[in-house]
């Protein structure tokens, strides 16, 4: 006999287009749909907005919320951290490609190596971003890995609709914004600006965002954690079959000020896919170098440590 499972679920998700599966879920309330399938009967289901990972992990830790969202190398940071406790986080599947760029108004950078003192980039958050973290990257293959923080000192932390602005008014010092969708697409639109490096340039396809949860809560609710994948799965398929649909779902809910052609064209853009339970190699490189600089101390052997073994290798 089996204990009772839970009759509430607590989800969130960030801003933006990488979350559109999230944003169907709710919208179609496809959890209840496969949690009462499920045989769990009518469960609550709740969703919050976080405005960054940080406050999802502290949330997923305290118990506060069963599944969250992270980039690849938020993911490494919380699974480094709490690798062998109750509260062990772990990747219960990854769900879309979105690649990010580094963008510039300034016709003299042409590559990394082009950028002075004097130039400012903005990120979601110095350092620890994906965002950063890729610039790190992409610094320690030009100019060795000695060097791979070589570009942190020009780098500013500001939200992406706060970048995109300071880009596009051509004016102030951050003259740079490494950016993701939709605000990358807008951004390359504007004449006069270019594009200077991509994720896929410095490690192949990412995982936007892997879903996560804690060891405790996949133990304690194999129905509710199977139901909530399911309900991913759906709302991937009906994304995939009706893509405008989709698009028009997103403008709706998240009251974005784009058309939704605008929308329509960033999500049929070459590279960008959304799917379940993918596992790219892009992702271990980040892992592997997160691992390098010393930023998590626990050695990965392959991205399926960090991840449930019900999705591991599908």
């Amino acid at each position: 006999w089996a204990a009772a499972e839970t009759n509430e679920l607590r989800l969130a998700k960030q801003y933006g287009l990488g979350y559109l599966q999230m944003i169907v879920m709710e919208d179609q309330k496809l959890v209840e749909k496969h949690a009462k399938a499920a045989g769990l009967g009518d469960v609550k289901v709740s969703w919050s907005t976080f405005r960054s990972s940080d406050v999802m992990n502290d949330a997923l830790i305290s118990g506060n919320l069963d599944f969250g969202s992270l980039g690849t190398n938020g993911l490494a940071t919380i699974w480094a951290k709490t690798k062998g406790t109750p509260v062990e986080v772990k990747g219960a599947a990854g769900f879309n490609y979105l690649h990010l760029a580094l963008v510039t108004r300034d016709p003299k950078v042409k590559t990394i190596a082009d950028y002075t003192e004097k130039h400012r980039i903005a990120v979601p958050a110095v350092r620890v971003s994906n965002q950063a973290l890729l610039l790190q990257m992409a610094a320690a293959k030009q100019f060795g890995m000695a060097n791979y923080t070589k570009l942190d000192p020009l780098t500013v932390s500001m939200t992406h609709p706060d970048a995109m602005t300071a880009l596009l008014s051509g004016a102030g010092e951050v003259s740079s914004h490494f950016a993701s969708a939709p605000f990358l697409q807008r951004e390359l639109e504007r004449p006069g600006l270019h594009q200077v490096i991509s994720s896929l340039d410095i490690v192949g396809p990412i995982n936007f965002n892997v879903v996560a949860t804690t060891t405790k809560f996949h133990s304690a609710n194999p129905k509710a954690y199977n139901a909530y994948l399911s309900a991913m799965k759906e709302a991937t398929d009906w994304i995939n079959k009706d893509k405008r649909a989709a698009a028009e779902t997103y403008v709706r809910v998240t009251k974005d000020k784009s058309s939704v052609d605008a929308i329509l064209k960033i999500m049929t853009a070459p590279g960008n896919e959304y799917n379940v339970n993918q596992t790219p190699e892009g992702d271990m490189r980040i892992v592997d170098f997160m691992y390098r600089i010393g930023s998590i101390k626990v050695k990965a052997e392959s991205f399926k440590d960090l991840l449930f073994p019900s999705q591991a290798g599908k």
